[in-house]
């Protein structure tokens, strides 16, 4: 792409409009507003919101989606979001160049995390969609109330119960036999209220722009490889929640997952089967006292069992099968007061990570290697605090945080020992941030924040013992982020919104991978990332608006790994654009949307990265609102219809690139790369009662 197209490009995406649906992501779903603001569709009461970076991405906009993969939808609405595509299911998302464990990822406000070595479990696969009431997007180092938030935070919120009867069942269907069907039904009385909830979802093996099948991005599969479904999953879900008292909620929540033969061509073996079991019971006080508006007690116990074999493919660890286990018991206690002086949020959590896996041969059960993940306890506790106070036209949130890390391999290092006799480490991590926002006028204001977070090591980059080719680091230091935000937001016109947030991040202790001496780890480099974003939206009246954006960002070493000479950061997405035209009056919507992405050039090639090319894609998604728009036929009312086409062009494209060691491999070499989904029809019918 020439300088004079580049540059058409970004103008034309800066002032035209935001993404898609998330679309409305800048109208109605993104929270900067300090004040009263109504905190979801579906309650009255009002709240003081922070005003940290905060996009809410609403059930209306996940249900206009393929829902297929939530790190598809989250990448797809959000202009500084990116996807590493694994397969058709169980996708990576990432965050203005941070993404895996530089992110975190919560379940109404509980830690989950995927026992995957090579995360082909990433932490969202584990959530079914259909549970989803919203998803919070925050940015950067601003919440203290999350450990290990590096580059920010996701955290998906579950649909909550109600009185009487309510339900709503729902049928998607897409392209290469994908197939959804599901629903839920929730009911109660003032005191005692229930939800229950079942879904089923497969999937055959997509195929990209030019007729690839999925299996054909990894030489290694045989002939049953070849013919094997993508994935399929069966969730189950409830809720139970018990009013003791007017100011009182006790509320139990659970779910159960179980998936089987999960295709990821992207690593060395597939996923013969998968079980996750998310459970957490919460107790919230309200108006205790003058120094308790809102008292809230909570504990979960989240567990994923992984079991990868080799079954389907007829190259590498093919008589292989690995069990993988992860579970995460943690607590919390938060408390919310106003003062004279703030609004004030304080509280301690803490958690206790197990995470142990052994390689079996597959066809006899003998144990191969007894100590790949080395039975590793994680426990960290922490303490934080957060005030939010308006001076005037000023609104300020500062926080404080401190973490005390402590993580052991309960066995033998058979292979790390070779460079150091360390088997436990223990980090102390503090971390602050302020963040204001000034109003020019009630349309204008410009905003920025500094802040300071960790995040520790995991488990893998400090004792995986796959080979003596490849093995953790245990004495890497937790990775820091010191980051400074800018940015402003301003209307115009009456009828044109734009906004601007740019970024830095020093990145000291970042841990990286490395490849020396013929042996592959992890160490610990300084770097640094920064970049931008800008979107903005047009109301052209009747119900359509322009909505676009554009965003950047570049990360650069400022010391070497062993073994790598290039100054780029791995995994760091080159620009990327959208315009979208889109339509919403009286229950019908309609989008029509082109994404644009720059050739993928500063990439680490030392690292294992190779170029992209640049793609451009379109889509368009539509669908019609019953339950907003009342029909004449009461049997119609509830009902809502969607439809889409994703890549309408057919193109071929690709997103990821192939930095990351796969533990599942002996090598633990570099990943594959995988196309993009050519073209993808899907609709969907539901009916809300």
């Amino acid at each position: 792409m020439n300088l004079r197209k580049f540059f058409g490009v970004v103008i034309v995406a800066i002032f035209m409009s935001q993404s898609s649906l998330g679309t409305i992501a800048f109208a109605q779903t993104t929270v900067y507003d300090l004040g009263q603001v109504v905190v979801s569709e579906d309650e009255e009461k009002e709240a003081k919101l922070t005003i940290e970076e905060k996009t809410k991405i609403s059930q209306k906009t996940l249900k206009s989606h393929k829902v297929v993969d939530l790190a598809e939808i989250i990448s797809d609405e959000l202009i500084e979001a990116s996807m590493v595509r694994k397969s058709g299911y169980g996708n990576e998302v990432g965050l203005r160049g941070f993404t895996k464990s530089n992110l975190r990822f919560t379940l109404d406000d509980t830690l989950i995390e995927g026992s995957c070595g090579s995360r082909k479990d990433p932490p969202l696969s584990h959530i079914n969609l259909l549970t989803i009431k919203k998803i919070e997007v925050k940015e950067g180092p601003y919440d203290v109330s999350v450990p290990g938030a590096l580059g920010g935070d996701i955290n998906v919120i579950t649909k909550e119960t109600q009185k009487g009867i309510h339900g709503e069942a729902l049928s998607k269907f897409g392209s290469y036999g994908y197939l959804s069907q599901g629903g839920y039904v929730t009911g109660g009385t003032d005191f005692l209220q229930g939800l229950f909830g079942y879904n089923y979802s497969k999937s055959g093996q997509y195929k990209d722009g030019v007729s690839n099948k999925l299996s054909s991005f990894n030489p290694a599969y045989n002939d049953d490889g070849k013919s094997m479904d993508a994935f399929q999953k069966n969730d189950f879900w409830g809720k139970i929640s018990i009013n003791p008292a007017e100011n009182q909620n006790l509320l139990f929540s659970s779910s159960y997952g179980e998936a089987n033969d999960i295709m990821t061509p992207r690593v060395a073996m597939d996923t013969e089967k998968e079980k996750t079991y998310l459970n957490k019971i919460e107790y919230t006080f309200d108006d205790l006292s003058s120094f308790s508006e809102q008292l809230k007690l909570s504990a979960y116990y989240n567990r994923v069992e992984h079991y990868p074999s080799g079954k389907y493919r007829t190259i590498g660890p093919t008589n292989v099968r690995i069990e993988a286990i992860s579970s995460i018991t943690g607590a919390q206690i938060e408390n919310k007061v106003t003062s004279d002086l703030a609004v004030f949020t304080y509280g301690t959590d803490f958690y206790h990570r197990n995470w142990h896996g052994d390689t079996f041969n597959r066809t006899t059960s003998a144990i191969i290697n007894g100590e790949l993940f080395p039975d590793v306890n994680e426990l960290n506790s922490g303490l934080y605090v957060k005030a939010e106070r308006d001076i005037g036209k000023l609104s300020a949130t500062t926080g404080l945080r401190l973490d005390f890390f402590h993580s052991k391999a309960n066995e033998d290092l058979k292979f790390s020992k070779a460079v150091t006799g360390t088997n436990a480490q223990t980090d102390v991590l503090p971390g602050a941030n302020v963040f204001l926002k000034y109003f020019l006028t009630d349309d204008t204001n410009i905003f920025g924040g500094v802040g300071l977070t960790n995040r520790t090591p995991t488990a893998v980059e400090r004792y995986v013992q796959e080979s003596a080719g490849y093995y953790g680091n245990p004495d890497l230091k937790p990775s820091r982020n010191l980051e400074t935000d800018l940015g402003f937001e301003i209307k115009p016109m009456e009828r044109l919104k734009f906004k601007a947030k740019g970024f830095y991040s020093y990145l000291p202790d970042y841990i990286y991978q490395q490849y020396s001496g013929g042996v592959r780890t992890y160490t610990n480099i300084d770097a640094y990332m920064f970049g931008g974003d800008a979107t903005a939206t047009y109301d052209l009246s009747q119900g359509f608006a322009l909505e676009g954006g554009v965003a950047y960002q570049r990360g650069r070493k400022l010391s070497q790994p062993a073994g790598n000479n290039d100054k780029d950061l791995a995994e760091i997405v080159p620009l990327k654009t959208k315009l979208a035209l889109a339509y919403d009056k009286n229950g019908f919507f309609a989008v029509y949307e082109w994404m644009h992405s720059l050739d993928s050039k500063d990439i680490d090639r030392d690292a294992g990265e190779t170029p992209l090319k640049g793609w451009d894609v379109f889509n368009f998604r539509a669908g019609y609102q019953f339950a907003e728009q009342k029909s004449k036929m009461s049997v119609l009312n509830g009902i809502s219809l969607n439809f889409g086409i994703d890549n309408m062009f057919d193109k071929k494209y690709t997103m990821a690139n192939s930095y990351e060691y796969d533990p599942t491999d002996p090598n633990g070499t570099n990943l594959k790369i995988v196309n993009e989904p050519g073209r993808f029809i899907y609709g969907s019918l539901s009916y809300k009662f």
